[in-house]
């Protein structure tokens, strides 16, 4: 298995992006050749390594795994069927698929080298590394990184993406197998101290014969997590059925086959308690186990909080002013939008008012963009700290801002409020040593007593606020039915 190393732009990672990019945006004059592949290839040729449990292999004569439960749910989306066929070491399988023995192998991770001889798909899994030793040195720090592992010799299996760059950052002596077994057998006897594989992969082996003294980590920023399927370099069409397949699956299969294969919930994130207290319960083979998937499990609840955290900022980035902080246009659309719901069920009034500053490209014109900015800034600070907790003020672009008072009691509460509004932002603003001086004129639209949908509240809040600039400034106007 083997991916670009994180870091510093690599060729590598240039490769990789170009092949995405290919995977994802093939021509449309392609879907020819498409519908002509099917029509040719009705039986794709699966390679089936030995070793790779519970990713892929053979049971009974029969083709079991997280690969082949994922090729089921993809080839419901196709018009292919697949034959499973048993082609060796990890090795072998990938010089079966170099020489077209076979056509498609799970489980691969890119490389330069491989990307000669084989076509990826989109990502489908993403696998961990995993590290054991049987020392029975436990420790607090269950998670261990290429740098900081023991100079011990090390097995790992032949092909895999991690040799080299066990062999080119790292002084560890390595004994290289065909397969997990070898490795944990060569563990069990003394040939080495330590052995590295995928985890799913090790924890599987672990299981069906346990080591008493086995100590597992998860092996950290390590290439080859992320899992592709390699197809034969001249079957493109079904890099393209694959593709939109995969993009086509419910995560919440994925998920179950997750379930299915893992005796533990990741997703969800087991607490460290429930892990430990099962394993303990179990005995010492199930303990390690337990224990390599408390790290696993460690590693996704912080994967799934990062995540979280990235997406809490993309929609914060999305819905709200950059330079104040205030809610933009799209966030204000939605809650006026559930502000009308919310008020057409409970009969009850709300206000619109719409604000521009006088005087604002003055002080931008004399002063420059960046004391604009400065101000702009606390004025939206001296709003926020005037009004209720339940009122909304937004920044609709440039100095217009739009206020949404709820659950008013009549005009005249809308009108105190616009008063103290153009009261706080007329006060001066005292920025590097300059005093710069703005007002505001205010429009204001009443629901329902004026109008009842977006569009109008807006369209007469606008109309009456130019009334109120019209008018000198400084000052605000309720709004009319006739605009």
């Amino acid at each position: 298995m083997a991916i670009f190393l994180d870091g510093e732009v690599t060729l590598s990672k240039l490769l990789r992006v170009w092949v995405l990019l290919l995977a994802a945006y093939t021509p449309v004059s392609l879907a020819n050749q498409v519908d002509q592949w099917l029509h040719q290839h009705q039986v794709v040729r699966v390679g089936v390594p030995q070793g790779l449990m519970p990713l892929i292999g053979m049971q009974d004569g029969q083709a079991v795994g997280i690969d082949v439960d994922m090729l089921r749910l993809v080839q419901q989306h196709l018009g292919v069927s697949w034959s499973w066929v048993p082609c060796g070491s990890w090795e072998q399988c990938l010089e079966a698929l170099q020489q077209r023995n076979i056509d498609l192998l799970s489980s691969m991770s890119y490389s330069i080298e491989r990307n000669r001889y084989a076509q990826f798909t989109r990502g489908y899994w993403q696998m961990p590394w995993g590290y054991v030793d049987d020392t029975g040195q436990t420790d607090d720090n269950h998670v261990v990184t290429l740098s900081s592992l023991p100079l011990v010799p090390t097995g790992v299996v032949k092909g895999y993406s991690i040799v080299e760059p066990l062999r080119d950052e790292t002084q560890i002596p390595l004994l290289v197998v065909n397969n997990v077994s070898e490795g944990l057998d060569a563990l069990r006897w003394g040939e080495i101290e330590a052995y590295v594989d995928a985890l799913p992969i090790l924890v599987y082996a672990i299981q069906q014969r346990p080591i008493p003294q086995a100590n597992v980590k998860l092996l950290e920023g390590a290439p080859g997590e992320q899992l592709f399927f390699g197809v034969r370099d001249d079957w493109q069409p079904l890099v393209m059925l694959l593709n939109r397949a995969i993009t086509d699956i419910d995560p919440a299969e994925k998920l179950n086959i997750r379930r299915k294969w893992y005796s533990f919930e990741l997703e969800q994130g087991w607490s460290d308690e429930e892990l430990l207290d099962i394993g303990l319960k179990a005995g010492s083979a199930v303990l390690v186990v337990v224990l390599a998937f408390l790290i696993w499990n460690s590693r996704l609840r912080r994967e799934i909080e990062r995540r979280k955290a990235a997406e809490r900022q993309i929609r914060y980035i999305a819905t709200h002013d950059e330079l104040t902080g205030l809610p933009n246009r799209n966030l204000f659309r939605d809650r006026l939008s559930v502000m009308l719901t919310q008020h057409e069920r409970e009969r009850a009034a709300f206000a619109l008012m719409f604000l521009d500053l006088d005087g604002f490209k003055e002080v931008n014109d004399e002063h420059g963009h960046d004391y604009g900015d400065r101000l702009l800034v606390e004025a939206a600070q001296r709003m926020r700290d005037m009004l209720r907790k339940s009122d909304t003020v937004c920044r609709m672009g440039g100095d217009e801002f739009v206020v949404l008072l709820p659950h008013i009691e009549s005009a005249e509460h809308a009108c105190v409020v616009a008063q103290k509004l153009i009261k706080t932002l007329a006060q001066p603003y005292h920025i590097d040593g300059q005093t710069l001086a703005v007002s505001v004129s205010v429009g204001i639209s009443l629901y329902p007593e004026h109008a009842k949908t977006e569009a109008q509240l807006l369209k007469l809040a606008d109309a009456a606020m130019y009334t109120a600039k019209s008018n000198g400034k400084d000052g605000f106007q309720l709004a009319t039915l006739d605009g």
